[in-house]
């Protein structure tokens, strides 16, 4: 049927293959080829230009990429906590400071407080795409059709991911100011800077800075929208220096800067930029079990398809060390 078929180009029989090893070993009366003669042929391959290595590889162009591969920031904001079966998923959060008292020669005795600390349950939840191919275009298609929607899926989970983060981080610093009136929004030491300019300068990230400084915490990320992260490459000479400049003309790409780690993501909201510390003085991201993949097809449809999940947990147990930016006017 194939060699009736639009397939007849490259379509072939096992029983073929079979003989045309057995032919081949009669040519070279069943020795092997020596490291000369493998060269040799190998030559001839490549100087075929009609039917040689040429024409396989033009058959090997994929299809035009209609984008680049979402790169996920999760996992460089939150501490990774792989999980045992069984065991429950509870931190410790030790968050009592230490006091220090001056006594009077006099003083009989002094009020202390105790070191208390609390353990905070985590609640796991399920991230899961489905995804599925048409059973013809595994025919119809040169292009690795399986692979393609696998990728994606996989792409798929990671914004999800990113998104929870996201939406996780803004809940943090809305609660830390209900908790802590110091921090509170439009004062001085609040967690929420607003920027009037049209980009974010140097002097908005030193008072980002400032203000984890005063919680004693080190500044170490900056989570940009991919328009906002633009911002980086207005900055002039002044600010940066001419070894900045020079790399960001050579079309090197901003991942750092002084003494931030820069990350992006189209699923952060725009004219908004946080302001994280590592990921030990932060938080934790439990994982059960990452990415697993099971075959979901539909049969009676003409679908090959796939279920892709994973079961995982995120908790900010720190929020005095997150900032967040944000550009006021249209």
């Amino acid at each position: 049927m194939a060699l009736r078929s639009e397939f007849a180009r490259y379509a072939k029989a096992s029983d073929d293959y079979v003989n045309d090893i057995v032919a081949a070993k009669k040519r070279t009366g069943g020795r092997k080829l020596s490291g000369v003669e493998k060269q040799q042929r190998l030559a001839t391959i490549l100087s075929d230009k009609s039917n040689g290595i040429t024409r396989l590889g033009k058959s090997m162009i994929g299809p035009i990429q209609l984008k680049l591969r979402y790169q996920g920031i999760l996992r460089n904001v939150l501490q990774e906590d792989p999980l045992e079966p069984g065991i429950p998923i509870e931190y410790d959060v030790l968050d009592d400071l230490g006091q220090a008292y001056f006594l009077h020669g006099t003083e009989g005795e002094v009020k202390i407080t105790p070191f208390e600390g609390k353990r905070v349950p985590v609640q796991l939840f399920r991230i899961a795409t489905f995804p599925k191919v048409r059973k013809e275009d595994l025919y119809n298609l040169r292009a690795n059709v399986v692979e393609y929607a696998q990728d994606e899926s996989k792409q798929a989970i990671m914004k999800a991911e990113d998104s929870r983060l996201i939406t996780l981080i803004e809940t943090a610093i809305t609660q830390y100011q209900l908790v802590d009136p110091l921090v509170k929004a439009g004062s001085e030491h609040s967690h929420i800077i607003n920027v009037t300019g049209d980009y974010i300068t140097l002097n908005n990230l030193y008072d980002a800075v400032a203000t984890t400084d005063e919680q004693e915490l080190p500044a170490s990320r900056l989570l940009f929208n991919t328009r906002d992260y633009r911002d980086l490459y207005r900055w002039d000479i002044n600010a940066t220096g001419w070894a900045f400049k020079d790399r960001t003309v050579a079309g090197e790409t901003i991942t750092e800067f002084g003494e931030f780690q820069i990350g992006k993501s189209i699923v952060i909201p725009p004219k908004t930029t946080y302001l994280t510390p590592a990921p030990e003085y932060l938080g934790v991201f439990p994982v059960m079990y990452s990415l697993d993949v099971e075959e979901n097809n539909q049969v009676e449809q003409f679908h090959k398809g796939w279920t892709m999940d994973e079961l995982v947990g995120m908790c900010i147990l720190n929020p005095r060390g997150l900032v967040k930016l944000q550009k006021q006017g249209a």
